[in-house]
């Protein structure tokens, strides 16, 4: 079996895209995103002179939507804006992304492979750090498979390269692989580099920088944070966390208060907070203030009991007087004498 392409009858022209682009950047953007860029690069391999205005009229989109989406795009590393007299008419430069690739991701594999058995020596060293071997298995988990020697190197190689540690290089790892479900060691140090350039050194700043591209995955880093979690999420704890965002519509102020339960008990985990969450959801408990709501009832304390005498089991009522309450007295010290075979005495009887 092979696969053919048809000829072409009349040349309407094509548009090569890059496979790096469909590969690495294309999956994890926004559609609209996609369509601003390729349309833009279209025009820019044709030649075209075009604006901003043109671009938005011609897909049918905001002028807003157009200048996200350079915004997305730059901050991505793959085109550059340069200014002009005009506000939102500015250049849009297409960066060439294999050479752009070469540069950022490959320019140090010369460098690797003359020093082999350098690299073994540092993984073998590396081996008995208890945080890195906690590191390759985790990464192992989330590839579902053992890292070759040759992944592992590398991976040590970009921990001394990116200045990185090994909780944010799993978190690394997570972000590629669990949230953008992709695996390729290329893209994933092109995510380790850029977070290098961005100054993320902790998971304080790879939430900043991830909550400014709007990324899902600074969610799921806080609420680890929040949980206290020396480890990655896995892939059904993020599945969980969405449900209550998107499908709940909670916000983030209503989860990590329901995550202020930790504390309550020894060993935190998604599924109690799920509960609590789900409670508030079918009680429409959507803002803190709604919370106040939530109380259970209050137990009524149990009346003491009180102090028994001869009179405990009396009907008390208003309309008893108090020769009713004689008579009756009378009667149960009657019963108790006939009990025990004696009589009343007569003049008693009289009275």
């Amino acid at each position: 079996m092979y696969f053919i392409l048809e000829e072409a009858k009349f040349e309407l022209g094509d548009t090569p895209i890059d496979n790096i682009f469909i590969n690495d950047y294309m999956p994890e953007a926004d559609g609209t995103y996609v369509k601003v860029y390729l349309m833009g690069y279209k025009w820019a391999r044709e030649g075209q002179n075009f604006n901003n205005e043109t671009l938005a009229k011609n897909l049918k989109l905001p002028l807003a939507d157009v200048l996200n989406a350079w915004n997305y795009w730059e901050s991505e590393g793959i085109i550059i804006k340069h200014e002009t007299e005009e506000e939102y008419n500015y250049i849009v430069e297409f960066v060439n992304l294999k050479q752009y690739y070469m540069d950022k991701v490959y320019k140090h594999l010369h460098d690797v492979k003359n020093n082999k058995h350098d690299d073994t020596d540092k993984l073998i060293s590396a081996g008995k750090n208890p945080e890195i071997k906690t590191m390759m298995e985790e990464i192992e988990d989330m590839m579902g498979r053992p890292l070759k020697i040759s992944e592992k190197q590398k991976i040590i190689t970009w921990l001394n390269k990116y200045k990185t540690s090994p909780f944010l290089m799993t978190q690394a790892f997570s972000y590629c692989v669990n949230n953008k479900k992709i695996k390729r060691f290329s893209y994933i140090e092109s995510v380790v580099s850029a977070w290098y350039d961005a100054g993320v050194v902790d998971v304080d700043t790879m939430v900043e920088y991830l909550e400014k591209r709007n990324d899902r995955f600074s969610t799921y880093s806080r609420i680890s944070k929040a949980l206290g979690f020396n480890r990655t999420l896995t892939e059904a704890e993020m599945r969980l966390i969405d449900k209550w965002i998107d499908e709940w519509e909670f916000s983030m102020e209503m989860i990590l208060r329901c995550l202020d339960n930790s504390t309550k008990i020894n060993n935190p985990n998604l599924n109690y907070f799920d509960k609590i969450l789900n409670d508030w959801y079918i009680n429409g408990f959507k803002s803190p203030e709604d919370l106040k709501n939530d109380k259970k009832p209050v137990k009524a304390k149990k009346e003491s009991s009180k102090t028994k005498n001869k009179f405990h089991n009396f009907i008390q009522s208003d309309d008893i007087t108090g020769e009713d309450l004689e008579k009756i007295a009378r009667e149960r010290f009657e019963k108790k004498l006939n009990k025990l075979g004696l009589a009343i005495p007569e003049e008693d009887r009289d009275e």
